[in-house]
């Protein structure tokens, strides 16, 4: 964790939206309005609970029992206790049609935390009443983890509902008809304020969630000094035991890997300068430590700042985490316009919190993932891929143009990167690929002499046999016991040829011969490495065919061949899960012979034919069921099927560009396709 100031502009705007708190009238709630906007609806509306009322939830339907509780709160003291359920749909309901502008667009968002011992997804949905009836739309849903405080968080276009008569906010917990759920903080703000996770200017009349840390220090809600509204929290230190500390449960609102700014106004009335800390408080069940992350000399009879910046570790962990204010020696003071704001709000942040994917398969196969060098650089892709995976395939890196772009000209430094990144995390590491009839230089089939094309005489065959056995022994050796799998031949079948060989520059040179050789060549220079014909459509019946012919005749010839790659680029709509099952069944009638899936992806864009949100969730859920679908067959054949890779970190990695077919979103956000493999019973039936 460390201390940091922030950038001037950005605290200059939260001062800015602070100044204009005070002139707001007091209201049950804590509401906040900028100065510029004409329209009376709030830019940022705010409920804490901390007023012990459970407005502005109402029950849904009556049967529901809402109720205050102290025995678990995302911050401060309270929460909001949702019980009594007796169906998927029930939870609350808010009626948010008084707070919008309907030229604006708006973020919602709550914290919601469920303690059963099981995963459970809680959901938000807009209730529009307009003149064609009630419509219903999804606008945000998340999975909790049992005893997590998750934020869940959708955007409001309000411009699309000028028309509505009516808008409710949803929320409910469709995984459990009876389940109790907790609800805190449930905001709706402006998205030029959404980065500010929590304000208090103590005008609803409450200490906002604060409390002393000793019992017999006074907290005092008091007109008697406030920065520029009404009011602000005393804080009265007893004679006896001298301690002003003040805290703020903030648990809660924490994210692995996040970054906060805490701002806080201070005023003493000494007649001398008194130092000030604020910083957190954490317990992490065995002991309590403070981490003080500002000191400040506060000005007698002036408010002063306190502001800093807290980074928190991805694998940090608490039971309990308060911020605090506390003066260096015994003195009254008061607080005001206190504030926490998210300085990654819209940047893409992991859920560091989420089961291990290659844990929930660790006694089935490797859970493997292509990434590009980039990846490796980029520190939150580092901890996703350490937290996921327990394999990673180079995605372009270890190809022949990257390796030998010109002849003898060997470049290994960013393949020694992926070496030396697989062995410092414990990750095995699949090399992609030695021979392929793409991304292999020109120079391979070029005549050194003449400078013209290799033809398929001898004196050619010979060049072009040299330089794959030199690429494949140069390659090979250098990684020797730190490459565990190679796709040694990529792509070589055309099921439209009447051979079933693709017409490639590598067999117009030299015929079928270059497939076996190369893979005699890998295994003299790695006898340990286990070598791999690699292919894409292998659920064609015709294709998957030509393939097993071949990986059975090299067998015969004992040629060192140890598995076959699926690559599995699929869509919805093909191959049907059978087909792959059918595969999986065929290459298994050859003895000893491994089964990698070493691609996957399942496109969903070709079904994309409405740019509709919920069509959007529907094909998601498709995509969701059919992986696990296959994910079922693997597990069958766990005793062949040893690897399975995901050809992507991420959707915005994969080179499928806007097909979403992988595992997270652009946002590092995990999909129900992910979710399919955890605990398909987070995932919709719709």
């Amino acid at each position: 964790m460390v201390v940091r100031r922030l950038k001037s502009q950005k605290l200059g705007f939260i001062l800015a939206l602070l100044f204009v708190i005070s002139s707001i009238v007091p209201l049950k709630f804590i509401t906040y309005s900028f100065a510029e906007q004409a329209s009376s609806k709030k830019k940022c509306i705010e409920y804490n609970f901390e007023g012990k009322s459970v407005s502005p939830l109402v029950k849904y339907p009556s049967s529901v029992t809402l109720k205050i509780t102290n025995s678990a709160r995302a911050e401060g003291l309270y929460s909001v206790l949702v019980s009594g359920r007796k169906n998927v749909s029930d939870g609350v309901v808010v009626d948010i049609t008084k707070f919008l502008d309907f030229s604006r667009e708006y973020e919602i968002s709550f914290y919601a935390m469920q303690a059963t011992k099981k995963l459970q997804r809680i959901s938000a949905t807009l209730e529009i009443l307009d003149s064609s009836g009630k419509n219903q739309l999804i606008v945000a849903e998340k999975v909790l983890l049992p005893n997590i405080w998750t934020r869940v968080s959708g955007k409001i276009q309000a411009y699309n509902y000028k028309k509505a008569k009516k808008i409710n906010l949803i929320v409910n917990m469709p995984t459990s008809k009876s389940d109790s759920f907790y609800i805190d903080l449930l905001a709706i703000k402006d998205l030029e304020t959404a980065y500010i996770l929590k304000q208090e200017n103590f005008e609803n009349k409450n200490t906002g969630g604060f409390l002393p840390e000793d019992k017999n220090c006074k907290l005092t809600l008091t007109k008697d000094k406030a920065y520029s509204s009404t009011y602000s929290l005393k804080i009265q230190p007893s004679q006896k035991s001298k301690n002003g500390k003040i805290l703020f449960p903030i648990k809660g609102l924490l994210q692995k890997g996040g970054t906060y700014d805490f701002s806080v106004l201070v005023y003493q009335g000494s007649s001398k300068p008194v130092s000030f800390l604020a910083g957190i408080k954490i317990n992490d069940g065995k002991s309590t430590k403070e981490i003080v992350l500002t000191k400040q000399n506060v000005t007698p009879k002036k408010w002063t700042e306190l502001f800093a910046t807290l980074d928190l570790d991805t694998k940090f962990s608490a039971k309990d985490v308060s911020f605090f204010v506390k003066p260096a020696v015994a003195v009254s003071y008061y607080v005001d316009l206190y504030s926490i704001a998210d300085e990654n709000w819209g940047q893409p942040i992991p859920d560091y919190n989420l089961p291990s994917l290659f844990e929930k398969y660790k006694n089935y196969f490797k859970i493997g993932v292509a990434v590009p060098y980039k990846a490796l650089t980029n520190p939150v892709d580092v901890e996703v891929i350490k937290r996921h995976f327990n394999s990673i395939t180079p995605e372009n890196e270890m190809k022949p143009e990257s390796l030998q772009p010109y002849e003898g000209g060997f470049n290994f430094s960013i393949a020694d990167e992926y070496i030396d990144f697989c062995k410092k995390n414990n990750i095995s590491l699949r090399g992609h690929t030695l021979v392929w009839h793409q991304q292999t230089p020109s120079w391979f089939f070029t005549n050194p002499e003449t400078g013209e094309k290799l033809t398929n005489s001898e004196k050619d065959k010979k060049i072009l046999l040299d330089r794959l056995k030199k690429h494949i022994q140069t390659v090979v050796g250098r990684y020797k016991g730190k490459v565990y799998a190679w796709d040694v031949v990529n792509e070589a079948i055309d099921e439209n040829q009447p051979d079933g060989y693709r017409r490639s520059d590598w067999f117009n040179i030299l015929g079928p011969e270059y497939i076996e050789k190369a893979f005699i060549w890998a295994h003299e220079a790695d006898p340990n490495a286990k070598l791999f014909y690699n292919d894409y459509s292998t659920e064609d019946p015709y294709k998957r065919e030509f393939i097993y012919k071949l990986i059975k005749n090299l067998k015969a010839k004992g040629v060192p061949i140890h598995g076959v790659g699926l690559q599995c680029h699929i869509s919805l709509d093909w191959p049907d899960v059978s087909e792959i099952e059918e595969t999986i069944k065929l290459f298994s009638k050859i003895p000893g012979l491994e089964i990698h899936f070493t691609e996957i992806d399942i496109s969903i864009a070709k079904n994309m034919t409405e740019d509709d949100d919920a069509y959007t969730r529907y094909l998601l859920i498709e995509q969701a069921k059919k992986l696990k679908a296959i994910f079922d067959v693997l597990k069958k054949y766990k005793n062949v099927v040893t690897s399975v890779t995901f050809w992507g970190l991420k959707d915005d990695y994969s080179w499928l560009k806007g097909d979403y077919p992988l595992l997270f979103d652009k946002d590092y956000q995990p999909k129900f396709a992910f979710w399919s493999l955890i605990d398909p019973s987070v995932v919709p039936e719709e």
